[in-house]
């Protein structure tokens, strides 16, 4: 990890709190900016490859196809989760992206039941200024910015295959699994975007992340009882604006991700999701996303276990996640 540019991840992230809290917007937190700003600026190698402009142009395009979903097609949200995921599935697809945290930029509206215009807009200003970003450290610190990889080791020419669609078959499967006990049985969380996020992380063909997955449910329950821990603290007991628990909350997952050697963007995700949560659902919140994660860690080694890479390319991909932090 490039520990000097995590300062303006951090940034980013603390100016989106104090300008939800100068407006008092709360649809202006968009908490998977901390993880496209880790993927983007601070990793060695981003989990994402493409261009500059899909950091911005995806997202929005989520985000906004949640808003439309939830002001003019608003059912079950069951339904309106899984079209979510297929309709982002198909923008990645048509777009050749591969920034996965779109799927949580369409989808967390509907979750937090939300059809406020201000969420899109807020999204695409912070991509903005994240796509901006990278094409600056690009091109005055090219060894500062974080690399494009392709962790599956796929080109886009396999995009549309029968295997792809299989893969992509299996991951809608599996969310409708956990939504199906996630909103059947009142445990939201256990669907919490960033945990979608994760799960389609970890199944990716090659098994590279999933050899990871114990360190990332550790990363995610940490993330949780953190993010909720720190906004307790901070805001409920001592009255201090949410801003504050924030400059708290995403140093505190950094540090976990040295301290583990294993920068996960979905976790500072989960820790900044409180923060626009009620709050008589925080108490809960941390052992519903421990349960989600345990549910899609092992929906992913079920249903892709058997993917393989071959040793050579395993041994190409060794360090893009799990990189040794470096000053």
């Amino acid at each position: 990890m490039k520990i000097r540019y995590e300062t303006p991840a951090i940034i980013l992230v603390i100016a989106m709190f104090v300008v939800a809290d100068i407006t008092d917007q709360k649809e202006i937190v968009f908490p998977e900016i901390a993880a496209l700003a880790l993927g983007a600026w601070v990793m060695e190698k981003s989990p994402w490859p493409g261009a500059d402009l899909h950091y911005w142009l995806s997202p929005t395009l989520a985000a906004l196809t949640g808003i439309i979903f939830m002001r003019f097609f608003s059912y079950a949200p069951f339904f309106m989760v899984l079209t979510a995921f297929c309709f982002v599935v198909l923008q990645l697809k048509l777009a050749r992206s591969a920034v996965l945290p779109s799927i949580s930029a369409a989808i967390l509206p509907i979750i937090t039941r939300s059809d406020s215009w201000w969420y899109p807009l807020s999204v695409c200003v912070l991509t903005g200024v994240l796509a901006l970003g990278r094409v600056a450290f690009n091109r005055y610190d090219p060894a500062g910015a974080s690399t494009a990889a392709n962790p599956s080791g796929r080109g886009n020419a396999d995009a549309w295959s029968p295997r792809e669609m299989l893969h992509w078959g299996k991951l809608l499967a599996g969310v409708a699994l956990i939504a199906f006990v996630a909103i059947g049985f009142g445990f939201t969380f256990m669907l919490a975007p960033p945990l979608i996020v994760a799960f389609v992380e970890l199944s990716k063909p090659g098994g590279l992340l999933r050899d990871k997955a114990g360190k990332a449910f550790v990363l995610l329950g940490l993330a949780a009882i953190s993010g909720v821990s720190w906004l307790y603290l901070i805001h409920t007991v001592l009255g201090l604006p949410v801003w504050v628990s924030t400059c708290l909350s995403t140093p505190t997952v950094f540090l976990l991700y040295h301290a583990m050697r294993f920068p996960f963007p979905p976790a500072v995700a989960i820790a900044l999701l409180p923060t626009i949560l009620p709050e008589e659902v925080l108490v809960m919140y941390p052992l519903q996303v421990i349960a989600g994660g345990a549910g899609f860690i092992a929906l992913s080694k079920t249903l892709f276990g058997s993917d393989e890479t071959p040793s050579r390319t395993r041994e190409q991909m060794s360090g893009i996640q799990g990189a040794s932090p470096e000053s």
